[in-house]
């Protein structure tokens, strides 16, 4: 039977909940793509996913965080209480008291009401949960430890309530608005660059490595779309943000965008290697971008939006050395999947970059911070001892799927579909990025040429701490 929508008494309501409600029904009303072909197949597939999860409480139907799974979602993102001998502001100097509030809190409305939409908005995401339960309950394979499953290791409930932990906490922070966001974007730099100047972990592997470095340029690239919002912004309340000024910043936060699709399309076809996934990127990244208006809204389709989602849900999904769930959570969260498109860039902007500093300072962690994370999931102190490339790490495992000879075949699937919408998606812009079409000839000659010269222009203009670090306006 399903709930009624009224909290439990002595549970917190999230504020920012009704702030979803109008722009999800306008949304579902206006989108121009059908939702999915049939709404009984997405209540089965959630129906299962929901069942999978245990999240709801057998007892009372509902859903509620407790203040562990808080707690645990705040020191996922490093808001905790910090010493007295850091030099950054405490986040409780500038977040209001509910964002740290240690009461439960019901979520049964998102879990129940909203996050089913998602579902039903987004048919990637849809197949990726019928392929996540599915395939003989693949999903009970899935867990967060070391190599050698125990009690230690996050099973698939666990992972599950701490995607719904981040997207109450992430929902929340955005709700805040534009003042709070860039005092957010302060304590993430300081933090970061308060463990830029110490002891350092060293990489696992090459692939940890690369990591690392793909971390470094999107943190950068998004910082400086953060900054021409912020001097977007400036030039709004000034009554300057027309003309010439502002079609010069609605073409810098375009080009930066396209940068990063540049990116994560060269990223597809090197040592991850979806080739389908960046067919899909292409098309984004072919594909005309609206212009800014002074509020900070921009004319983005929902076709443009629907797809970017796809395509970057597809390449995040593999495994990673973080049992938090951010990487789903900036995409999934109603703010985002059924949000105003209008709405989409500024908001991805400040999530996403939440998400790469809370990692990096996360993977930063050395001495007795980085023993105690890995002590939680059976790792002994002496493990730090051994080379980095011998050392036991904890992180996202599964059962492989056929075919063997490819290492994860969930994303080879969904691909196809990401690059059947977007090969749909750049023939309605009058392109072609399918078979034949000589897209990746023009990507080596046209594309990333124009890339380079974009990024030359695009760092020129932003405020900088050194050579290869932007400063937060």
């Amino acid at each position: 039977r399903r709930c009624t929508s009224r909290s439990m008494k002595g549970f917190r309501r999230p504020r920012w909940l009704p702030l979803v409600v109008t722009p999800v029904a306008a949304l579902l009303a206006s989108a121009p793509l059908p939702r999915v072909a049939d709404p009984e197949h997405v209540q089965s597939v959630y129906q299962r996913l929901l069942a999978a999860s245990e999240l709801v409480d057998a007892g009372t139907g509902r859903v509620v965080l407790s203040s562990a799974d808080l707690a645990r979602a705040r020191a996922d993102m490093h808001l905790q209480p910090r010493s007295e001998d850091v030099p950054a502001e405490p986040p409780g100097a500038f977040l209001p008291a509910e964002v740290l509030a240690e009461d439960p809190v019901d979520v049964t409305e998102l879990v129940l009401d909203t996050l089913p939409e998602v579902l039903a908005v987004h048919p990637a995401f849809l197949f990726m949960a019928e392929e996540t339960v599915g395939n003989d309950a693949f999903h009970e394979s899935v867990y967060f430890g070391t190599a050698v499953r125990d009690e230690h290791s996050l099973a698939f409930p666990a992972l599950c309530r701490r995607f719904v932990a981040s997207i109450y906490l992430f929902e929340t922070l955005l709700a805040l608005g534009d003042g709070s966001h860039r005092a957010l974007a302060h304590w993430y730099e300081s933090l970061y660059l308060e463990g830029s100047t110490g002891e350092r972990s060293r990489p696992f592997s090459v692939r940890d490595a690369l990591m690392g470095f793909f971390l470094a340029l999107k943190g950068e690239s998004v910082l400086a779309s953060i900054n021409a919002f912020e001097e977007l912004r400036r030039l709004d309340r000034a009554g300057e943000a027309t003309g010439v000024a502002l079609r010069s910043l609605s073409d810098v936060l375009n080009a930066i965008m396209r940068l990063n699709i540049c990116e994560a399309v060269l990223s597809n076809l090197s040592f991850a290697f979806w080739p389908d996934n960046a067919r899909a990127g292409m098309a984004l990244l072919l594909a005309p971008l609206g212009a800014f208006r002074a509020g900070g809204q921009q004319d983005l389709s929902p076709e443009w939006l629907r797809l970017y989602l796809a395509w970057n849900a597809n390449f995040i999904w593999p495994s990673h050395y973080c049992p938090d769930m951010m990487c789903f959570t900036m995409l999934a969260m109603p703010s985002l999947a059924l949000g105003p498109p209008e709405q989409f860039q500024y908001r991805r902007a400040h999530t996403l970059f939440w998400v790469v500093r809370s990692t990096q300072i996360t993977r930063r962690m050395c001495g007795a911070e980085r023993v105690a994370r890995a002590a939680a999931f059976g790792v002994p102190a002496s493990e730090f001892e051994r080379p980095p490339a011998e050392q036991q790490v904890p992180c996202f495992h599964c059962r492989q799927l056929e075919p063997r000879s490819d290492r994860q075949p969930l994303t080879s699937r969904t691909a196809k579909l990401t690059r059947a919408e977007g090969e749909v998606l750049a023939r309605a812009c009058g392109g072609d990025v399918g078979e034949g079409s000589g897209v990746w000839r023009r990507l080596a000659l046209e594309v990333v040429p124009e890339q380079i010269t974009s990024l030359t222009r695009v760092y020129s203009r932003m405020p900088k701490r050194g050579l290869a670090k932007l400063r937060v306006l």
